[in-house]
């Protein structure tokens, strides 16, 4: 029965996306403020409406503020490179011409780019016109969309223990401690892990802006955005993200009178610093191995829920995937007559190692199960 209400769920929610996406948004966004509102509450002793309630402000506070400095920047970038992609297509072109000109390689410059650059126009004019909507629907349709995810959030800021409470109240006597205890141990998984994620997102996104910035790339707030989201991706997201912001440098006349090459060459290497930046510091610190999934699964979770689900498969399938491996972990233990919780202890402990700690370290031998 379970496994039948979860396989209707994924297909309601694969078939009216547009209806449910706000309220994942809102479960998504509450999820994340929930320890602040708990905080809250028992810091100052208020009710939970009036905790919800300051957060939910605090929460708008930061959209409309945020929307206000970043958004319009965003869109004045957009709408300019809207306008002079070919201007830095011809530009990377013309450069990547000339090198092949001054190696000798003239006739591989005549194969490899002077027949496709006409073709990359034609395809992403082709783009432009198809994906351009009328500006007032798009308007609408986002506005309805924004109130029924404002909606949608307070009222999980506010209710969430009762909506726990009333969950396990309603599981199996018998099963009733063994579910919730699986239940609180992901829990602190997914939140670990979401938690870090969007602190590592808005941590790349402004270190990547100001870097940008400095070096007189042009559209350094929506490339150092793009940036920060793509962070998301192991290997293949930097790597994409580097090479944008490069192809991007490429087409644009530097302002500090050096080789296009060069210019390129000093943005190739401030990504690569920033890439080490994070892989050795922020990600043991923020996030460490929070959800010990191999990359490789985690890249064929992203490109598999962003297949079939869009932007909101993208952002739970890593949740999802790393849920989905302590189940197999607890189910896995009952099929050998095991306990599955010191594994599952285990797995969190050296999830949450500092660099350096052996997962020894984090086992105590004997250690009951609470």
């Amino acid at each position: 029965m379970v496994a039948g209400f979860v396989v209707l769920a994924i297909v309601l929610f694969w078939r009216a996306g547009d209806i449910v996406q706000p309220f994942i948004w809102g479960l998504i966004v509450a999820y994340i403020l929930l320890p602040v509102v708990g905080a809250i509450e028992r810091r100052f002793t208020l009710s939970r409406t009036v905790s919800a309630l300051a957060v939910f402000v605090a929460l708008l506070a930061i959209i409309i503020g945020g929307g206000r400095l970043i958004v319009p920047r965003i869109a004045e970038n957009a709408g300019d490179l809207e306008k002079n992609w070919p201007v830095l297509l011809a530009n990377a072109t013309l450069t990547i011409s000339n090198v092949f000109d001054q190696l000798g390689l003239s006739d591989v410059d005549k194969v490899l780019i002077g027949p496709n650059v006409d073709d990359i126009e034609r395809q992403l004019a082709a783009m432009a016109q198809r994906t351009a909507l009328p500006f007032a629907v798009g308007l609408g349709h986002f506005l309805l969309e924004f109130l029924v995810f404002l909606i949608a959030t307070f009222l999980l800021l506010r209710d969430a223990p009762r909506l726990y409470e009333f969950v396990r109240r309603n599981l199996p006597n018998r099963q009733r401690r063994e579910i919730v205890q699986v239940l609180g141990e992901t829990n602190v998984m997914l939140g670990r892990y979401i938690r870090g994620q969007f602190l590592l997102v808005a941590l790349m996104s402004t270190v990547t802006t100001i870097g940008l910035t400095l070096l007189g790339v042009p559209y350094s707030v929506l490339l150092g955005v793009l940036t920060g989201l793509l962070e998301t991706i192991p290997f293949v997201g930097p790597i994409t993200a580097g090479a944008i912001a490069c192809l991007v440098a490429l087409g644009h006349p530097n302002p500090f009178g050096w080789s296009q090459l060069v210019y390129v060459g000093v943005v190739a290497i401030m990504y690569t610093i920033l890439r080490h930046a994070e892989d050795y510091l922020v990600i043991p610190t923020v996030i460490g191995r929070a959800v010990r999934l191999h990359p490789a699964i985690v890249i064929f979770s992203l490109l598999t829920g962003g297949g079939v689900f869009g932007l909101i498969g993208i952002v739970l399938a890593v949740p999802f995937a790393a849920t989905l491996r302590l189940i197999l972990i607890y189910v896995g233990a009952k099929l050998r007559d095991e306990d599955p919780f010191p594994q599952l202890e285990v797995e969190l402990a050296e999830a949450t190692e500092a660099p350096g700690e052996t997962v020894e370290s984090s086992r105590v031998p004997g250690r009951a199960r609470p």
